[in-house]
């Protein structure tokens, strides 16, 4: 009986939003506050007297450099010549050009005509302190993974709702923690903890809103989603340009994320949650209000056309159950999926690692870096824009394929112009273009990837292979700033790397299997023959076929679907498909929504 509630309560709440959704999302940026926080400076060894004004008021800042500054090729920022400073008394009598060289053993001075205060300048992260920059940005990156796993399963058991309240409490904690840190330390482990309470958050909103959106809408909420933050990057941009000083624009950004706390407190839980726990009652007075916002009157006629379209469903798939638990395994045990899975897995890191290496290195592009964040963030909403209206159109594996080749073709031609350009401002405009056009490739693919990965599993392991992506693409968010660091060894090889990933992202993307228009498979029988046909074999011939062979026995490498697809792994849900529910596109649950937000 419960199966039937949960059936058709479900049913008919993606009936009702598929007549008229209304529902919106947001979502903050907070991945980029490190960009303008940690913004790499000039700086120079300090050097007193020599760079005192008052001792030496005729010398000119090349001049400093050049008697104090070791030169090999380029000025070696780190060191000072090693001769007695102290002699110095206002001539240059004590400067010796020939000395050896020695580290900075008096601070350092940071060009502060930008920004007043980054975290680089409060705790001196230059020279011998430079790896900690690369460390603490993919701290972040872990705590995103953390979150993910850690936060994904108690959404699952607790409620959505739940979830996102107390993760927003958490992460505002955070905020105001990395806001008055006192050390690299302490700030490093705010952010990574921060990470996980808003990647945590992140996952309760997104598997909410593709719960209670119908199925024909989810990819244009899908990329909604993403625009909404990139939005949140592009105020950021103005929010940097009043406060320069890191302190006060973590501070103006940590008040700004209070009033989320009050959505997470109005909105009601997700009724196809609820019905998955077999609170029925709840369910449906939430399902109710909804109906109500939107026009819609539910008769007890519809409850009972839900239900009954769950019986049958039901029914359907008792013939193909197995009673098989699948686990990560079972995405290497058979040679389509296997194949599948170490290709997603390489789309989804280099997805993360170019996308990562060309926004947080948007410091390094000439020109002012809050236009450049901006134009980042108006050539990302373009993306969205275009695949959003192409991606039914195109189809999945050419629209991802071309977005790698722009992305990849973007960074290399940037990387041979920037080379090139020396001191003309024509190339010099003409690299930045280059690497802005690559933003709009990677983004799009990014906006490609979710729905294109869900629809080349099967049900049954679709959650695992989701979640599986989603790591290979935190270990490519890992890995971006200690490959953008790169380029104070050699300035080209960073985005030579990230360009020749993307073209290489773009071939293999050509060979997947195009899902556009064809029906959710829902075992890995139907996968299997997919990937050698192309073609979605019916579920009721393959149920047919299992009866003919041998009644009372179940079908071995398919396995039935069970509610964990619907609303994420509950102890207490009965087996039952996601699309039986209406839900023809995506079945999202606790492991797939894990990789369905950016971030």
């Amino acid at each position: 009986m419960h199966s039937h509630v949960i059936a058709y309560g479900v049913l008919m709440f993606v009936k009702l939003l598929r007549k008229n959704t209304t529902k919106k999302s947001s979502d903050q940026s907070q991945i980029y506050s490190n960009l303008f926080c940690s913004i790499q400076l000039l700086w120079l060894c300090q050097v007193p007297p020599i760079d005192n004004s008052t001792v030496y008021p005729n010398l000119t800042e090349s001049d400093i450099l050049n008697y104090t500054t070791p030169y090999d090729g380029s000025y070696q920022y780190c060191y000072k010549y090693g001769y007695d400073y102290n002699t110095c008394d206002g001539t240059l009598s004590c400067a010796n050009q020939s000395a050896n060289s020695i580290q900075c053993d008096q601070g350092y001075w940071y060009d502060r005509s930008i920004f007043t205060e980054t975290v680089i300048t409060e705790f001196n992260l230059v020279c011998q302190r430079s790896y900690l920059i690369p460390l603490s940005t993919s701290m972040y990156y872990v705590g995103m993974l953390v979150g993910s796993f850690l936060f994904g399963n108690v959404a699952d058991r607790y409620g959505r709702k739940p979830t996102f309240i107390v993760t927003t409490i958490l992460a505002i904690g955070c905020y105001f923690g990395t806001t008055f840190s006192i050390s690299v330390e302490m700030y490093s482990v705010f952010r990574a903890l921060l990470a996980a309470f808003r990647y945590g958050g992140t996952i309760a909103t997104f598997v909410y809103i593709m719960e209670i959106v119908g199925a024909k809408y989810r990819t244009m909420f899908g990329m909604i989603y993403h625009i909404t933050y990139v939005w949140g990057f592009m105020v950021l941009s103005g929010l940097a340009y009043v406060w320069r000083d890191w302190h006060e624009l973590m501070f103006v950004i940590s008040v700004l994320s209070v009033p989320v706390l009050f959505v997470a407190i109005a909105v009601p839980e997700s009724p196809r949650w609820l019905f998955a726990m077999e609170r029925e009652k709840q369910g449906m007075k939430v399902t109710n209000i909804y109906a109500k916002l939107n026009g819609v009157k539910l008769t007890d006629e519809d409850w009972n056309e839900a239900r009954k379209a769950g019986e049958e469903k039901l029914n359907e798939l008792s013939q193909l159950e197995s009673g098989k638990k699948y686990s990560f395994l079972d995405l290497f045990k058979t040679p389509g999926i296997r194949l599948t899975t170490f290709k997603v897995m390489f789309s989804w890191f280099v997805n993360s690692f170019v996308y990562y290496g060309i926004s947080l290195n948007a410091g390094s592009l000439a020109g002012d870096i809050f236009v450049n964040n901006t134009l980042n963030g108006v050539f990302e909403f373009a993306s969205y824009v275009f695949c959003w209206l192409t991606l039914d159109r195109i189809g999945r594996r050419r629209l991802l394929s071309g977005m790698y080749f722009v992305s990849g073709v973007g960074l290399l031609a940037s990387v041979i112009v920037n080379e090139y350009a020396g001191d003309n401002q024509s190339l010099i405009t003409l690299g930045v273009v280059f690497a802005f056009i690559a933003k709009f490739g990677i983004s799009g693919a990014f906006g490609c990837i979710y729905n294109f990965t869900s629809e080349l599993y099967p049900t049954v392991v679709r959650s695992t292979g989701m979640g599986n992506g989603s790591v290979a693409s935190r270990i490519g968010g890992i890995s971006a700033p200690y490959v953008i660091s790169l380029q104070n060894i050699i300035t080209w090889l960073p985005n030579s790397l990230f360009g020749s990933f993307a073209v290489i992202a773009g071939v293999v993307a050509l060979s997947y299997p195009e899902t556009n228009g064809k029906p959710i498979m829902e075992t890995i029988e139907q996968a299997e023959i997919f990937y050698k046909t192309g073609e979605v074999v019916n579920l009721s011939e393959l149920a047919n076929n299992a009866k003919k062979e041998n009644d009372s026995q179940p079908v071995s490498e398919n396995g039935a679907v069970d509610l964990g697809e619907l609303s994420s792994n509950s102890s207490k849900e009965k087996e039952l498909p996601v699309d039986s529910l209406g839900c023809d596109n995506l079945g999202f649950n606790q492991q797939e929504t894990v990789t369905s937000v950016q971030f």
